[in-house]
């Protein structure tokens, strides 16, 4: 019988690179094969921005609902790192408090989806960075990238860190593919996964539909299922689609 993970840690190569997006899916194809699961976002910035939170953008697309303090422990006005975001309101980030949130989560669940902010050296507080959390909280990372020029050196950079820390990867996921790739976006993946050694857990395609701060959410409850492997409770088969891809290599 396949098994699930218990829990996931969501790191992007960059801020903006669709990490909620990923968490929101995942979560929502572990929900259709009968597992209970949630999202948690220990630090949330920018929450002065026009529209929805992260927490609330997934809290859409599952359907779900859970009182903020239990999935997101700090909110911050700015949209800055966590540790400058506290500081600019007179607070300070306590990481015990985010994993108690944590450990409270996974007493009531199958799966406990983090999304971190930003990446893996983002400072939490000035001498705790992401990548502490997600070894404090002991969880696998799965890395979220985008297609587009540029996207090996950063891919490879957030792996060679996650390795250098003692961090364990779960796999790699590239998201926004777009129907008609350019040459880049076309190669990418291929090298993506001969360069990490990493698996490909999936690829979502580009969806103008789909906006977190305008809270719309596309079609990615009918696209989920078939974008992530099994092990994310979904159908995607890394074989079947860099075959497709195929046909633009060059000669």
């Amino acid at each position: 019988m396949l098994q699930f993970p218990k829990g996931i840690f969501i790191t992007g190569t960059d801020t903006g690179v669709g990490k909620t997006v990923v968490s929101a899916a995942i979560a929502f194809n572990l929900q259709q094969v009968g597992k209970k699961v949630v999202v948690m976002k220990p630090v949330q910035t920018g929450t002065d921005s026009v529209g929805l939170m992260d927490i609330e953008f997934v809290g859409l697309v599952t359907g779900t609902k859970h009182a903020i303090d239990e999935v997101c422990p700090y909110r911050f006005p700015h949209p800055l790192a966590p540790s400058v975001a506290a500081t600019l309101v007179g607070e300070k980030i306590e990481p015990k408090r985010i994993k108690t949130v944590f450990h409270q989560l996974c007493s009531k669940h199958d799966t406990v989806i983090v999304e971190g902010a930003g990446g893996l050296l983002v400072p939490i507080v000035e001498d705790y960075l992401m990548s502490d959390l997600v070894l404090d909280l002991e969880l696998p990372l799965l890395i979220v990238t985008r297609p587009s020029l540029g996207t090996l050196n950063h891919t490879l950079l957030t792996v060679e860190c996650a390795k250098a820390r003692g961090i364990r990867v779960l796999g790699i996921i590239i998201n926004q593919f777009p129907l008609v790739p350019d040459i880049a976006e076309r190669t990418n993946p291929e090298l993506i996964l001969e360069m990490t050694g990493e698996l490909l857990l999936g690829v979502l395609p580009f969806d103008n539909e789909i906006s977190v701060e305008a809270g719309r959410i596309g079609k990615l409850r009918d696209i989920a299922g078939s974008c992530f492997s099994p092990e994310l409770g979904g159908s995607f088969i890394v074989q079947d689609f860099l075959s497709n891809l195929s046909k633009f290599r060059a000669p």
